[in-house]
């Protein structure tokens, strides 16, 4: 796969190098030289890389294959982490190379999973790029969505049918354009379509919410990494659970704005749609079921010891509000695949006396958020997809000759898009089993082994130690992170579409 006759993953390389030299630089200032000469010595041998296979493939790779563009892509969220570790690795002695490895899959996967037990004690230039990785992951993610998933009918995209469906479950699941539809255009023409489109609107959020962050008294490196976490929905941070947001409520308030904006295409634009188109956030049935979501799960925090509330003394008013929003930011957080804590959120759990609400934490994290976004998980749409489905099975079970009033797509979205989101829903839950198998033969707990399988496949790395207590680097064993940085890539790339692009029929297309 090439853009304008350059390959993607020699590109990939040269750009990963330039981002090197922010962390080198800000060391250098910093007078940290070993540092600094860990990450410049890596950019050096990155470009290196990066250009001889420029040399090497340029405008040969014009015309690939729809199976060519995933290998790309799978190459990008698996090989590039190597080249983004070394710095890591060599920066911090005491971490073994596969650990820092670990780390920045996590990061380019905008999982957002971490091996350093104290982040605080992390040299600021190491935290400075695990958030930059994590940027540059969500900015893959987006630019995947939109130039590889969209186009053939994948990444949620099957369940609108926007190019029409097909009947046939296996036509579904090789998609609607490698099944015989009408064909996409040229990788390079839609990859710069697709960075035109997301790249403007995705620095920009970044950037606005690194100066709000600021002027609300973040220091600069918090706020930037901030920034990354949330745009990117990794929730990578420089500090453990909430410690890092310092300026409480209203920084938490400005970052859950952002977290809605990160979790909808209407923020990007879809297909056919213009970059923050958001009047249409209200009929969107995604962000319908993430706010029932969020006010009921956070909600039914807040009432659940309701009554054993109403005997505190005198001051519990301003107590109960810090709980209610420390449930509705928190729920919010790990409904968007991101993972951050609220400072609030040990008042809401001792307000509604949960001992560990894991069950609640992996559940959202599995829903995930919208399609074309950067968050994880089955995705909302699909969920979408699904209720209406089964609202309409029982509305026929009580009156059997009904027909549905609603328009053509709205009835497909209830047949063929119930469908398929079903068929991903039993592929992603296959995928989490295979995954427990495998962690369990590591010597993995079946408990533990839930939580890690899930926050990798969803793409919830903080939900790992917020369920658990539990440290990446300790708890799992160096086998255990090997499967994991599969099951990583997986949820990343969407089992539906490593499915398709398997299908030998779709190799030479």
């Amino acid at each position: 796969m090439s853009w304008r006759g350059v390959p993607v993953f020699g590109g990939v390389l040269v750009t990963l190098a330039v981002l090197m030299l922010g962390p080198a630089l800000f060391a250098a200032l910093r007078g940290d030289w070993s540092v600094a000469a860990a990450f410049g010595y890596s950019a050096g041998v990155t470009a290196i890389v990066g250009c001889l296979l420029i040399a090497a493939l340029f405008r040969r790779l014009d015309h690939a294959s729809a199976v060519g563009e995933f290998t790309v892509l799978i190459a990008t969220l698996a090989f590039t982490p190597v080249a983004a570790a070394i710095p890591v690795a060599a920066a911090a002695p005491l971490l073994s190379f596969e650990a820092a490895y670990f780390e920045m899959v996590s990061m380019i996967t905008t999982t957002g999973a971490t091996v350093f037990e104290r982040l605080d004690e992390v040299h600021p230039a190491i935290l400075l790029w695990r958030g930059i990785i994590a940027w540059l992951g969500g900015l893959v993610a987006l630019v995947m969505a939109y130039a590889l998933l969209a186009p053939r009918g994948l990444g949620g995209f099957e369940v609108r049918g926007d190019r029409g469906r097909s009947a046939a479950l296996g036509r579904l699941v090789g998609s609607p354009v490698w099944a015989g539809g009408a064909p996409v255009e040229a990788a390079g023409d839609r990859l710069t379509a697709a960075i035109r489109s997301v790249l403007p609107v995705y620095s920009g959020l970044s950037f606005c919410l690194m100066l709000l962050l600021m002027m609300l008294g973040h220091a600069p490196l918090n706020a930037a990494v901030l920034a990354a976490g949330t745009l990117s929905t990794s929730g990578v941070s420089t500090g453990a659970n909430a410690s890092f947001i310092s300026s409480g409520f209203a920084g938490e308030l400005t970052i859950a704005v952002f977290l809605v904006l990160a979790a909808t295409r209407h923020t990007y634009g879809g297909t056919g749609q213009r970059p923050l188109r958001l009047t249409g956030l209200s009929e969107d049935p995604e962000m319908r079921i993430l706010f029932i979501v969020v006010i009921g799960t956070g909600g039914w925090i807040y009432v659940r010891h309701w009554l054993g509330v109403l005997e505190l003394e005198d001051g519990a008013g301003a107590g109960s509000l810090r709980a209610l929003w420390g449930g509705l930011f928190t729920t919010l957080s790990f409904a968007t695949t991101t993972g951050y804590l609220s400072a609030d959120w040990e008042s809401a759990r001792a307000w509604s006396g949960l001992d560990n609400p894991s069950l609640i934490f992996i559940g959202l994290a599995i829903m995930g958020g919208g399609i074309a976004t950067t968050t994880g998980g089955v995705k909302l749409l699909r969920a979408y997809a699904l209720f209406k489905h089964s609202a309409r099975e029982m509305e026929r079970l009580v009156r059997p000759s009904s027909v549905s009033s609603s328009r053509a797509g709205k009835r497909g979205l209830r047949r063929e898009g119930a469908e398929i989101a079903w068929v991903f829903v039993m592929l992603f839950l296959v995928t989490l089993a295979l995954a427990m198998l495998a962690l369990s033969l590591t010597g993995m707990s079946f408990e533990v082994g839930l939580s890690a399988a899930v926050a990798a496949l969803s793409n919830t790395g903080p939900l790992f130690p917020a369920t658990t207590g539990r440290s990446w680097l300790t708890s799992v064993s160096a086998e255990g992170r090997g499967v994991l940085v599969v099951v990583m890539v997986l949820g990343r790339v969407e089992i539906l579409a490593l499915i398709a692009m398997l299908n030998t029929d779709n190799w030479r297309r």
